[in-house]
C-alpha cells in the first residue's frame, strides 16, 4: 500500500490538473483529517472544483455538510487555497464527454464527418443535454461514428444494446461493439466487457477472460475494473487465488474514491488477509466508505464505534451509523439500532421504535430481530400483545436455525400458547433446540423432548425423530 504522503501527493497533482475523482478524494480526505490536517475551507475548496465537474459523491458530500451546518458556499473574490493561477477557460470548448455548452454547435463538425462530435451529438441526444432528448437520432450518431472505427462511438453503440435504448436489447451485438472498442484500447469498454463474460450474459460464464479485460482496463486506471479484478483475485475466480494482489488492487480503487473497493479492503485488513492486519486503517476506510452512503460500511464502521477497535469507543456515534444504515434498509444495522432503542442505554428507550426496526429488519429475514419481536409481541412491549404473533415470528427464526427460537416454539406447541396443541411439533422444534450449540437452552430442551417422548405413540415419535434427522442432515457440517 502506499505511503500516506505518496497517496496526498499523488491525488493532489492530479486534482490540480483538472481529474475530478482525485479533486472528491483531496477534498474528502481535508474533511475528514484523512493523512491530512482538517480544514474544511480547503475541503469545500475541492469538493466543489469536484461538484461543478458533474462528481455525483462530491455533490451528496456538499449537499450533508450543508445540512449539518456548514457553510459550503466559497467566497467569490477569494482566490484558490493552493495560491495556483485560474485556469483560462476555453473560449470554444469541445467537449466530447457528458456535459455541453450548447450540443447544436457540434451538429456542422458531426454531419461533415467528425466521429468525436458525432459521439458528442449523440450523447446530448441521448441525455438531454441542451436539446430535446431524441434516442433514435442518438442512436444515429453513435452508428456513424461506431461504423469509422472510433471506439467510443462503438462503445457507445454497445451500451445502447446492452441497455436496450432505442433499439431491442441485444447482449451478442452489444458484446461485439464492446470487443471492437476494447481491442482499441477503450477502458469502459473493456470494463463492461469484462462485466458480461463474468455474468455469463449471452454465453456460459468465464471469469479469466473477464480478468484479461478487467486487467487491461485497471492498467488504465479504471477504478471499478480495478475492483472487479481484485475480489477475482481475493476469490480465485479464473485467476490464482491471491489475497495481497486483491489488497493491491482494492488500494488503488479505494485512492480513487471506490465505496466498495474501500469495505472489501477495510474487511480485509480488520481480518488480516493480504497484509498485516491494521484495524485503525480498517475503520477509517469503512468510515471513508460510510460517508459515500454504504450501508455495509456504515454498519462495520458503527460496529468499530461500538467496540472501540481501531477508534477511540462512541457508543454514542455508533448507533448514528446504525441508523443511517437502517434508514437504507440494512436489515443487520436495523435489528442493531432496535436493539439500542429497546435497552435504553445508549438510546432513550423507545419501545415502540424498536419494535418498528425489529419489524423491517424480521420482515427481510434477519433471525435476531425475528425472535427478539416474538418476544415482544409475547410481553405487549412497544406493540399490543398477541401470542400468535409472537409465535408466527418464532417459527420464522426457528426455520433459520435459530435455538432460541426452536425452544420457545417447541414450548408454544407443547402448551398450546398462541398456537394449536401438537406434541408432535412440540417435539420436533425442542429436539433441534437440543441438538444445537447454544448451551442456554440444551439441558431444558432434552428435559422436555424426554417428557414428550413418554406421552406421544410410537408412530408419532418415529414421525417427529424421522424429521429430525432429515433436518440435521440438511445443515452444513
Amino acid at each position: 500500500m502506499a505511503h500516506d504522503s505518496e497517496m496526498v501527493a499523488r491525488n493532489r497533482q492530479a486534482a490540480e490538473a483538472g481529474d475530478p475523482v482525485a479533486q472528491f478524494n483531496l477534498g474528502n480526505m481535508y474533511r475528514m483529517g484523512y493523512q491530512v490536517a482538517r480544514d474544511t475551507t480547503l475541503a469545500v475548496h475541492w469538493l466543489t472544483k469536484a461538484a461543478r465537474q458533474g462528481n455525483a459523491d462530491a455533490v451528496q458530500v456538499l449537499q450533508r455538510m450543508a445540512a449539518d451546518g456548514v457553510d459550503v458556499a466559497l467566497p467569490v473574490e477569494a482566490p484558490p487555497p493552493t495560491g495556483l493561477p485560474a485556469p483560462e477557460i476555453d473560449p470554444d470548448p469541445l467537449f466530447v464527454g457528458e456535459y455541453f455548452t450548447d450540443p447544436e454547435r457540434l451538429r456542422p463538425a458531426a454531419e461533415a464527418g467528425d466521429p468525436a462530435a458525432q459521439v458528442a451529438l449523440g450523447n446530448a441526444l441521448r441525455d438531454r443535454l441542451g436539446v430535446p432528448g431524441n434516442v433514435a437520432e442518438a442512436l444515429k450518431w453513435y452508428g456513424r461514428a461506431a461504423e469509422q472505427g472510433d471506439p467510443s462511438g462503438q462503445f457507445a453503440l454497445g451500451v445502447m444494446y446492452d441497455r436496450g435504448h432505442g433499439v431491442a436489447a441485444d447482449i451478442v451485438k452489444a458484446r461485439a461493439w464492446y470487443h471492437m472498442a476494447a481491442q482499441q484500447g477503450h477502458a469502459n469498454a473493456q470494463y463492461n466487457l469484462g462485466n458480461i463474460f463474468n455474468q455469463g450474459r449471452g454465453g456460459k460464464a468465464d471469469p479469466a477472460v473477464a480478468a484479461h479485460w478487467y486487467g487491461k482496463a485497471a492498467a488504465q486506471g479504471d477504478a471499478e475494473a480495478r475492483f472487479a479484478l481484485a475480489t477475482l483475485h481475493e476469490t480465485g475466480r479464473g485467476v490464482e487465488r491471491d489475497e495481497a494482489r486483491a489488497v493491491e488492487l482494492y488500494a488503488l480503487a479505494a485512492e480513487q474514491g471506490d465505496a466498495e473497493a474501500q469495505f472489501n479492503l477495510a474487511n480485509m485488513l480488520r481480518q488480516g488477509r493480504g497484509a498485516e492486519a491494521d484495524m485503525a486503517e480498517a475503520a477509517s476506510l469503512y468510515h471513508r466508505a460510510a460517508e459515500q452512503n454504504l450501508p455495509a460500511a456504515q454498519l462495520n464502521f458503527g460496529l468499530m464505534l461500538a467496540a472501540g477497535i481501531g477508534v477511540v469507543k462512541d457508543p454514542a456515534a455508533a448507533a448514528g451509523w446504525f441508523r443511517r444504515a437502517a434508514e437504507q434498509g440494512d436489515p443487520r444495522a436495523q435489528y442493531r439500532l432496535g436493539v439500542l432503542l429497546e435497552q435504553g442505554q445508549v438510546l432513550p428507550r423507545d419501545a415502540k421504535s424498536a419494535a418498528g426496526w425489529y419489524l423491517r429488519a424480521a420482515e427481510q429475514g434477519d433471525a435476531r430481530a425475528q425472535y427478539d419481536l416474538a418476544l415482544m409481541y409475547e410481553a405487549g412491549d412497544g406493540v399490543e400483545r398477541d401470542e400468535a404473533k409472537a409465535a408466527r415470528w418464532l417459527r420464522a427464526a426457528a426455520e433459520q436455525g435459530d435455538a432460541l427460537a426452536q425452544y420457545n416454539l417447541g414450548v408454544k406447541y407443547a402448551t398450546g400458547h398462541g398456537v394449536e396443541h401438537d406434541d408432535v411439533e412440540a417435539h420436533f422444534w425442542l429436539s433441534l433446540a437440543a441438538a444445537s450449540d447454544q448451551t442456554a437452552v440444551i439441558d431444558a430442551s432434552h428435559r422436555g423432548v424426554a417428557a414428550l417422548a413418554e406421552r406421544l405413540s410410537p408412530p408419532d415419535l418415529a414421525r417427529s425423530e424421522q424429521r429430525l434427522r432429515e433436518r440435521l442432515a440438511e445443515q452444513p457440517a
